[in-house]
């Protein structure tokens, strides 16, 4: 019985997902919108060029509400804009808001 318990209490630790770290989510959430990006312009970074300054983001129960600092570039020009978004909690799909 108490192998069995043991095994349990052992299985149930290592089965558990820890919380990611702040940092470590706001990486990953400039990772997954860089990728959204370059997707848009067919990985093309001859044409534009995309840089996550910052993201601001909030937790929820389907995702991550961000709102990113995005510098883009293109031959001559440059801007910084904002744009908004929501990421799912596995970071693959990002959703544009407008």
């Amino acid at each position: 019985m108490k192998k069995i318990l043991a095994c349990l209490l052992l299985l149930s630790v290592f089965a558990c997902q820890k919380k990611p770290k702040p940092a470590e989510v706001e990486q990953r959430l400039k990772k997954a919108m860089t990728e959204f990006l370059y997707q848009s312009v067919n990985n093309d970074s001859s044409r534009v060029r995309f840089d996550v300054k910052e993201v601001i983001f909030f937790e929820e129960a389907e995702g991550y509400e961000c709102e990113f600092k995005v510098n883009m570039a293109q031959s001559g020009k440059d801007t910084l804009g904002v744009m908004k978004a929501v990421v799912t909690k596995d970071f693959t799909k990002v959703s544009r808001k407008l």
